[in-house]
């Protein structure tokens, strides 16, 4: 089950809407082949209940909206097996699956699921067929199917090298695929290739395949009901090489001295398989000297005190616009040192970070790698292997989710992937489980803001400052352009003045990257909320406040500095008439005072707002 979809599909879905998908819609299911080969459906269609096979299942018509798939009833093995217990009969079961990824939502080249009840023969060595059920779909037809004709030819047969040559030869005939199915001839030789190996560890020691071929070794079939084929001798030869550490892979191996821990990994386990890279990785400690070392720093407000802020680039410093003390003098009521709190998010990407780095000839390295800033990683890599930028060809295929969690934070794994692969001359890949994944990846930007507000009694605001502390993190990232750009959400209004003071606050939290509208977010928030906080002041109407502070063209002009264009394309008093007339606002807003007045605990809302990205508004 765990090669089926992701966790959070599996958590999300149902067996039962798996199962319509595949009925109706043909969808390529993974369950319904497995569930092919024993088990049985309840079907009710008004007050009719009845009872079928999962393939009578799928092959009929679509479901119609007055059917229900009740249940699914899973034969029961166990029961069967002990039942025949004296026959020393045994069962084999196993599942297979192809795709071009092993986990995760990638649809199947073709799955199967191999059933079959064995004994040992009487005359002879071998084993024989007593009964066998084998399900193979996804591969281009509509839905599973069983190979009746392969299971009828197996029954009653002890498996030998001729026997398993003649039911592969069967099998290729019935899982025939159409033209227009992607890879065919490879769909087909897998479905050969599986039922090879779910019977290949009992052919007989010895015997000779027809085409002078000599299989492998014969073993005593397991107890177990689910085989281990990693522990049986298949007709596959094997073999073992052991390799002493030596000066060969140096600097590999050897034991290093790490410095500024608090910035850097401390290494990497690279090994055969993931599993042994994780268990390498949960033996090491890391001694950290905590000698001479400065408390952290876990609040920004700690940040301020010690001075602990990354500089903001002279380019991307946002101007102030007008006089914040004249506008406050202008003012009928104010709202001093008003304060907000905006939280951290992490990215919850389907697939986490991932990379697979290939060595190429001419010293060049290819990395495939899920990142959504390529060029990045490529400069990267290329300073870490001390090689040229043309030597190193960075390919995203495809993000599997990023929201800006797999721009700048893809880079690390990009890079310690390309690392290992180029110094071990041989194909490395890497992926971070979910819990590595957050701690290392940040997320958007907390940020505590301060704000003082000076507004007129008709709710036009002549002055608003701005405090904000950005959570930075350890590292710097991209947090130099957020407060331009925050600033650039921000005046969306006319403020008629605006000033602010922004630190980008430097701590030990993990740091913090684009996520989602990286400033947007943040700076429609905080503008929407004193505008809320000033018409809560005056006992007005949200949506009237946000029209009298509505830009006008020569406002827009000002705050922008000559990026609002020519005034007949300043369209943004008509889009926002527009907007309400279609929407029936003022009707609906009348609706919803009713119905307030009328409902003591549910209350309805409606609301809208402007927009600003990077120079233009919009409404919504």
């Amino acid at each position: 089950m765990e090669k089926v979809a992701s966790g959070f599909v599996r958590n999300s879905a149902s067996l039962g809407g798996n199962l319509v998908m595949a009925q109706r819609n043909h969808f390529p299911s993974d369950i319904a082949t497995v569930l092919v080969v024993g088990s049985l459906v309840n079907l009710m269609n008004g007050l009719k209940s009845e009872e079928i096979t999962m393939e009578e299942f799928l092959r009929r018509t679509e479901l119609d909206s007055k059917s229900i798939l009740v249940s699914v009833k899973i034969l029961d093995w166990d029961r069967i097996m002990s039942i025949s217990a004296g026959t020393k009969m045994k069962l084999l079961f196993e599942t297979y699956r192809s795709a071009p990824r092993p986990l995760g939502n990638a649809l199947p080249y073709l799955n199967a699921a191999l059933m079959a009840k064995i004994s040992r023969c009487v005359s002879s060595n071998g084993m024989v067929v007593s009964d066998c059920r084998f399900a193979f779909g996804a591969y281009g037809t509509k839905h599973a199917i069983r190979a009746t004709k392969v299971e009828e030819f197996l029954t009653g047969k002890v498996v030998s090298v001729d026997v398993l040559y003649e039911a592969v030869m069967l099998l290729r005939s019935i899982v025939v695929l159409d033209d227009d199915t992607s890879y065919p001839a490879y769909r087909s030789s897998l479905a050969a290739g599986f039922l090879f190996e779910f019977f290949s560890h009992l052919v007989e020691g010895n015997a000779k395949s027809p085409n002078g071929y000599v299989n492998g070794y014969s073993t005593l079939m397991s107890p177990a009901r689910h085989l281990d084929h990693s522990k049986v001798s298949t007709l596959l030869t094997s073999g073992k090489q052991e390799v002493e550490l030596n000066k060969q892979y140096h600097p590999v191996g050897e034991l290093l001295a790490e410095s500024g821990a608090v910035i850097q990994a401390s290494g990497e386990a690279v090994a055969d398989t993931q599993k042994h890279a994780d268990m390498a990785a949960d033996l090491v400690v890391v001694d950290y000297d905590m000698e001479n070392l400065e408390p952290p720093i876990l609040s920004v407000e700690e940040a301020v005190r010690k001075s602990s802020f990354f500089e903001v680039p002279s380019f991307f410093q946002p101007k102030q616009v007008g006089d914040f003390s004249k506008g406050m003098a202008e003012a009928d009521h104010k709202i001093l040192s008003a304060e907000i709190k905006l939280g951290s998010q992490y990215y919850f990407y389907m697939e986490t970070q991932t990379a697979l780095a290939v060595p190429d000839e001419d010293n060049c390295i290819v990395v495939y790698s899920s990142i959504q800033a390529p060029e990045d990683a490529q400069s990267t890599i290329s300073r870490c292997l001390r090689i040229p930028e043309h030597k190193v060809r960075v390919i995203t295929r495809r993000v599997g989710g990023g929201f800006g969690g797999k721009a700048m934070k893809a880079i690390p794994v990009a890079t310690a992937c390309a690392l290992a692969a180029y110094n071990l001359r041989r194909p490395v890949r890497m992926y971070m489980n979910r819990k590595t994944d957050m701690k290392t990846t940040g997320g958007r930007h907390p940020m505590e803001v301060t704000y003082s507000v000076g507004f007129k009694e008709d709710g036009r605001i002549t002055a608003l400052h701005l405090d904000i502390l950005i959570n930075a993190g350890i590292g710097v990232d991209i947090s130099p352009i957020i407060p331009l750009f925050m600033v650039g959400a921000i005046i969306k209004y006319d403020w008629g003045a605006f000033s602010f003071d922004i630190k980008v606050c430097r701590t030990n939290h993990s740091s913090k990257s684009a996520m989602r509208g990286p400033r947007e977010v943040q700076g429609t928030f905080i503008s929407e909320a004193v505008i809320e906080h000033v018409a809560s002041v005056l006992s007005m109407d949200v949506d009237s406040v946000r029209i009298n502070n509505l830009h006008t063209f020569n406002s827009l002009d000002f705050f922008c500095k000559g990026a609002a264009g020519e005034l007949k394309e300043y369209t943004l008093p008509s889009i926002w008439d527009k907007l309400a007339a279609s929407s029936s606002f003022k009707e609906r807003t009348d609706m919803i005072k009713q119905f307030n007045m009328c409902n003591k605990w549910r209350k309805w809302g409606r609301g809208r707002e402007s927009k600003h990205f990077w120079g233009w508004i919009s409404c919504c």
